[in-house]
């Protein structure tokens, strides 16, 4: 069940605005968890997914059984996922176009980000994710990928945190942690053995606690957890800021 991490450069000052639009009743979600291939066979399965935003970063993360090219296909084909698309486009930091199927595709290949470490403690989804955002040091990518993936996981142990995974685009380094229970909880779990990795020694302010570092979830959603079906007299929730 690996991972993956779509990066988006958004300008700043925007994370309200950009929750707003991917806020339940705003965004309209994916019609199946099924990933099909050209010819229509089944591949693969979407498990899970979060968006989280911090500053000028934005990151998709997905969790998925199969096939990450047709990820990207089944994104494509999405209605939602092109009007999200349209308007945050005014919000982003680089213009693109993913208002067609195969422009989309081409964006999502070039947006992915390199996966550097993965562990999972099981094989079962998790009903919650969480991601940190880290600044490395100046030429700091390749000892930042081998630290990680030579460190012992967090997820390898018994605890709140079943599976991780990092990945790096450009300076930019972003951990996911999967987990079940309290995020506060969690995030002391992780702040208690983040020395262990030794990644202070190749980020900008090794020393800072994670409070920091936690993204803004914008939203998230597992196979365990799917959304309840919604009534036109419901009121929409505004998406709150789920950093501790």
């Amino acid at each position: 069940m690996p991972f993956a991490a779509i990066s988006y450069g958004v300008a700043p000052g925007h994370e309200d605005e950009i929750a707003e639009i991917f806020a339940p009743g705003n965004f309209t979600r994916a019609d199946s968890p099924v990933l099909r291939d050209e010819d229509g066979k089944e591949v693969g399965r979407l498990l899970a997914t979060g968006l989280f935003i911090q500053d000028t970063d934005m990151v998709r993360v997905i969790q998925y059984e199969g096939d990450l090219a047709a990820v990207g296909r089944h994104m494509a084909a999405q209605p939602g996922v092109h009007e999200a698309e349209r308007r945050i486009a005014p919000l982003l930091a680089t213009p693109r176009d993913t208002s067609t199927a195969a422009g989309f595709r081409a964006h999502f290949g070039r947006s992915i980000m390199t996966l550097v470490h993965e562990h999972a403690r099981r094989e079962r989804v998790a009903t919650s994710m969480i991601a940190l955002r880290y600044g490395l040091r100046p030429d700091a990518e390749t000892a930042a990928a081998e630290l990680l993936a030579s460190a012992p996981p967090v997820s390898g142990e018994e605890g709140p945190i079943l599976a991780s995974a990092s990945f790096l685009r450009g300076s930019t380094l972003i951990r996911v942690h999967q987990y079940e229970g309290d995020t506060g909880e969690a995030v002391g779990y992780l702040a208690a053995r983040e020395r262990s990795t030794g990644v202070a020694a190749v980020v900008e302010d090794g020393d800072a606690g994670l409070d920091g570092r936690v993204m803004r979830c914008i939203s998230q959603l597992s196979v365990l957890n799917p959304p309840r079906p919604r009534t036109g007299s419901e009121e929409v929730t505004p998406v709150p800021d789920r950093r501790r």
